[in-house]
């Protein structure tokens, strides 16, 4: 007898309820099962930070919490918050620097390396720069006392070339500004065929524009070496207070202040720089100091007055070139002129070098027999003497922006070698004219580094100097010339230098 259909399906449709009902009853049992792969790595990484994260082939957990995790929960973001039981980078980085008590250092893979802290400098670093108060004025000085104001202009212009060439009216402005008598120059870097070179344009950009002001030029050039040290000075032709009247004849007709002719006199004026100068090439002969100005007939150029003082007081008696010892000369550094009433050497101190393997020569050799020099001229020629350049020393802690520096005591014109062979050269009866006048300033300095870009922020030296005798800055009724003050062009662009300024009253 055959079963119908749906008798036969009863029993199934039984097991199938028993199943199912056997499985949520086992499913919702906890119990200790085996973790497939997929859901072990996911366990390990929320376990990870926990005590013993290795353990995990056996965890009880119930499955249907996990499979609610799986379908609910989001992806876990790493916190940022600061109570986060990560550790932070500081403390990781303190936990790396510091040494455990084997004195070993751990080797996390994770430490952040903390930059390094800069120390603090311990030296002085000086850049502002003090008003100096103005000693002297020249007009009213001239209008009180008809005395006449000899002004001394004094740069190292670090290769006269291309000064010239980049500030073509640098060095005519300057004399003109400041009226100066004396223009000097350390550093040219020429030699004897630059003058006449007409690719340099020195003469037209130069010679022919100090000639038009009244200036005449003198170089002392470097045999030892091309392109190397040099000096140069510009002497300005003063007259004396003279005017010019129409005679009957109508021939010019010199007359002094009180209205004699000059021409009926027994000595004959020199009026004109041509007539001076050609005069004193004839005296000088063939010493190589003839200058390269070109030609001799400058009739048209006109010194200006010096008040009640005879310009004979101002004029020039002998230009020397060099020391005239054969140790130190040939490499251009020194020229001295000769005046009525005092000596005034330019001279460009040698450098003792990077390394200082000049350093010995410098402060034994050179530093002895160049005061030594000084002191023959005071006292052979019965005058005072003034010696001014660029004679590379900072004598002390108000010369130098960064006094105190470690590098300092290795550096060419800060070692205590130098210093101490300048206080010595002082001691021989001289005075640094600026630190005598000013005693309190500060910041006012003469050199600063262009490759290190100094200049803006006034981290400079002192390196530039007028140091005069004792003589001269003593003030009194039988004095006729007296140092009055000194100070730096800082405004004046077109060297690694500035110009200083010396200002001496003579007295008629």
């Amino acid at each position: 007898m055959a079963i119908p259909k749906e008798r036969q399906m009863k029993p199934k449709r039984k097991q199938l309820r028993r199943k199912r009902q056997r499985s949520k009853a086992h499913h919702l049992m906890p119990m200790e099962v085996p973790i497939p792969q997929l859901q072990r790595k996911r366990i390990r990484h929320q376990l990870q930070k926990r005590e013993n994260p290795k353990a995990l082939h056996l965890v009880t957990v119930n499955p249907n919490q996990l499979q609610k995790k799986r379908k609910t929960s989001p992806k876990k973001k790493k916190s940022t918050n600061a109570s986060s039981s990560e550790p932070s980078v500081a403390e990781t980085a303190t936990s790396v620097s510091s040494n455990n008590e084997n004195g070993t250092k751990s080797t996390s893979k994770t430490a952040a390396k903390s930059p390094p802290k800069k120390k603090a400098p311990t030296h002085q670093r000086w850049t502002e720069r003090t008003p100096l108060p103005k000693l002297h004025d020249a007009k009213h000085s001239a209008l009180t006392n008809g005395s006449h104001t000899f002004t001394i202009l004094s740069w190292n212009v670090a290769g006269l070339r291309a000064l010239v060439k980049n500030h073509p009216d640098s060095l005519p402005d300057l004399v003109t500004k400041y009226d100066a008598d004396v223009l000097c120059l350390q550093e040219t870097k020429l030699q004897e065929g630059h003058l006449e070179d007409t690719k340099l344009k020195l003469k037209e950009n130069l010679l022919d524009k100090m000639m038009e002001l009244g200036y005449r030029g003198y170089f002392c050039y470097s045999t030892v070496k091309k392109g190397y040290s040099g000096t140069a000075m510009f002497l300005k032709q003063r007259v004396d207070n003279v005017i010019a009247t129409s005679g009957s004849n109508g021939d010019a007709i010199q007359e002094d202040q009180n209205g004699e002719d000059s021409s009926k006199k027994g000595k004959k004026k020199q009026a004109t720089l041509g007539a001076f100068f050609a005069s004193k090439k004839a005296q000088d002969g063939e010493d190589g100091w003839a200058s390269k100005n070109g030609t001799e007939d400058i009739q048209s150029v006109a010194g200006k007055p010096t008040g009640n003082v005879p310009s004979s007081i101002v004029h020039p008696i002998k230009i020397i070139n060099e020391l005239g010892l054969p140790t130190h000369d040939g490499e251009g550094r020194v020229i001295t002129v000769e005046y009525p009433l005092f000596y005034l050497t330019n001279v460009y101190v040698p450098n003792s070098g990077q390394k200082l393997d000049r350093l010995t020569y410098r402060t034994s050799e050179w530093d002895a027999d160049f005061v030594q020099k000084m002191q023959q001229y005071e006292s052979e020629g019965n005058k005072p003497v003034i010696w001014l350049g660029d004679l590379n020393v900072a004598y002390d802690e108000k010369d130098t922006w960064n006094e105190g520096a470690k590098h300092l005591a290795k550096s060419a014109g800060t070692t205590p070698e130098e210093r101490a062979s300048f206080k010595k050269q002082l001691e021989g009866g001289f005075v640094d004219a600026f630190r005598h006048l000013h005693p309190e300033g500060r910041g006012h300095y003469t050199y600063w580094s262009q490759r290190a870009g100094n200049r803006a922020p006034n981290q400079g030296l002192r390196l530039d100097y007028f140091v005069c005798s004792e003589a001269l800055m003593e003030d009194g009724e039988e004095k006729r010339a007296i140092v009055r003050d000194s100070y730096m062009v800082h405004d004046q662009m077109g060297s690694d230098h500035c110009p200083i300024v010396l200002e001496i009253e003579i007295k008629k």
